[in-house]
């Protein structure tokens, strides 16, 4: 049987017992359950063939020089996620018609990239596939193409059904939001082109198994971190981890006035909990350590105030920041996660204070969890972005987390209804995103660049034009070089993810590791998850592949069908 049609006869199954279904109908996508606890659905071949090609995201290319900047100012920071907001949520054409729909919601989903890929591997030669051959572009550019034209190769679409359908699924915002589906998770063009074109990697690594946390190497590239120093008496700032090479050193000290005033300590170990210390100097006289190892570099103060510059050189392995893909994601990669909350008669949505007051009491929680709602509210399709399947089924969007890969760890975003949206977490919104206008006034925003937190100033730099949100700041601000913080409190609902950010949960992508479960437990991670524990990304910190929409199954499914039929 030809995978396509193994696809549809697993849909006529379902179909007998879906309870909702998607944009065109249950009986056109197979159906699984995400965390909205109902039976869901991708975009149908009908909605797909309405949205047309997914719109590109357009990656702000320079970004990547402005790293430093972004990673030493929450302002900074917080500016250029909300213009990638901006650009997520922008407005797009629907197909060839005058109405819109956020450009994230014509991205590809797990249906899609199945489509795509039975339909790109089929075509190979049997030599190619037994050689697990790359895809030439012109045959992905067909296979996309084609995956949107497929509603023209079912007998049960005539010109009537057609046009009762696309006319139902335009009549107002809520239904075309509805085209897409129930889907969870969406990623950008640019972003599934690179996963199907990365099908023989993520087979390898199914197969082999992903590299382990910390991978060594003979080759090495020489770096250097540079920190400033503001220590109070008493007070220390740690850095690292720092990864160094077989035959390479780690030398530290500080430079500066008072660097005779400073003690410099280097350990080794997997975190910072289990390190052991391997040298303790003056700050002036520095410490080296020969590798290789995990290091960890704190600089202290006796008991006087100083300031300087801790100043790191090392060599660090040459080792494949993504191995299990055919390289990093481009530029213009993004992905979407989103959080459905269902419309049911008298049913209302949890709300949640995150000023500075209700976050420092959930932060001193010994669970460390997002804990009961602090009041319920019933929105508006106005005021939340709301979503209306052809079966009735209403949905409203709680939150979403958005990862772009303009910068090399990504933009990490996660956004979140609230029924005061222009208080703390939204207090700064841009006017890149106010002149979207409808729903998305009215979701607060976090963001991640990083493992460690670059901005010395806790409430980064908001305190006199956006003081709600200088509180916030500072209530989850553990120092310059302490772990840095970004949580959604209707996603990241798992024990310790109140103290979580996206990087350090990321980081474990295709690792045998699950987001939300191990990434945060103690007893193998420092603060809650968030420190980096590795000095490689086998995914390039995707969870796509091995959590959520598990593509490396939809890859594995069917190269393994094939090699079955041979």
């Amino acid at each position: 049987m030809n995978p396509a049609r193994r696809t549809l006869r697993l849909v006529a199954v379902v179909s007998l017992t879906a309870a909702c279904g998607g944009g065109g109908g249950a009986s056109e996508a197979p159906l699984e359950q995400c965390s909205t606890g109902v039976a869901v659905s991708g975009a149908s071949a009908s909605g797909r063939h309405l949205l047309g090609l997914a719109s590109r995201y357009p990656g702000d290319g320079s970004l990547a020089a402005r790293e430093d900047e972004l990673r030493t100012s929450q302002r900074a920071r917080r500016a250029a996620a909300w213009d990638a907001i901006a650009r997520v949520l922008a407005p797009v054409p629907v197909g060839d018609t005058h109405e819109t729909v956020p450009r994230f919601r014509t991205w590809y989903d797990r249906e899609d990239l199945n489509q795509v890929f039975q339909r790109v591997y089929g075509r190979l030669s049997p030599a190619d596939r037994a050689a697990r051959a790359p895809f030439a572009a012109d045959a992905l550019d067909d296979a996309f193409g084609w995956n949107v034209r497929y509603l023209d190769t079912l007998d049960t679409w005539d010109a009537a059904r057609w046009q009762g359908f696309s006319a139902a699924a335009l009549t107002d915002a809520s239904t075309r939001a509805g085209i897409a589906g129930l889907r969870r998770i969406a990623v950008s063009p640019d972003a599934a082109r690179h996963l199907v074109d990365s099908y023989a990697e993520v087979l390898r690594c199914i197969e082999r198994g992903a590299p382990s946390a910390v991978v060594d190497a003979t080759r090495s590239t020489q770096q250097a971190a540079r920190e400033p120093l503001s220590l109070t008496p008493c007070a220390s700032q740690m850095a690292g981890p720092f990864y160094v090479a077989s035959g390479a050193t780690i030398t530290a000290r500080v430079e500066g006035a008072d660097a005779a005033k400073t003690h410099v300590r280097v350990s080794e170990g997997g975190t910072e909990a289990n390190a052991v210390g391997r040298c303790h100097a003056l700050g002036t006289q520095g410490c080296t350590v020969a590798g290789p190892g995990v290091f960890f570099v704190r600089a202290s103060a006796d008991r006087e105030a100083v300031t300087g510059t801790l100043d790191v050189r090392y060599a660090a392995p040459d080792v494949p920041l993504a191995a299990c893909l055919r390289g990093v994601f481009p530029l213009d990669a993004a992905t979407v996660a989103m959080e459905w909350r269902r419309v049911e008669g008298s049913t209302a949505l949890p709300t949640y204070d995150t000023s500075g007051p209700a976050l420092a009491r959930r932060l001193a929680n010994g669970t460390a969890t997002w804990g009961p709602a602090d009041g319920t509210a019933s929105p508006t399709a106005s005021s939340i972005y709301t979503m209306r399947l052809e079966n009735g089924a209403t949905f409203q969007l709680a939150g979403m987390h958005i990862r772009t890969r303009e910068l090399s760890r990504w933009m990490n975003i996660t956004m979140w209804w609230s029924p005061t949206p222009d208080t703390d977490f939204g207090a700064d919104r841009t006017a890149s995103v106010r002149a979207l206008g409808g729903p998305w006034g009215s979701y607060k925003m976090c963001a991640s660049m990083d493992f460690t937190e670059g901005d010395g100033d806790p409430g980064g730099g908001f305190d006199r034009d956006a003081p709600t949100l200088a509180a916030s700041l500072r209530a989850v601000h553990e120092g310059r070089g302490g772990p840095t913080w970004c949580s959604n409190p209707y996603i990241d609902g798992a024990p310790g993810l109140v103290r979580s950010n996206c990087v350090g949960c990321h980081q474990h992508a295709m690792s045998g590791l699950r987001p939300g479960e191990t990434v945060v437990d103690e007893r193998n991670y420092t603060h809650a998850g968030r420190a980096q524990v590795r000095n490689n990304f086998p995914s390039d910190q995707f969870w796509g592949l091995d959590g959520g929409d598990s593509y490396a199954t939809v890859f594995a499914e069917t190269v393994s069908w094939w090699a079955a039929t041979r």
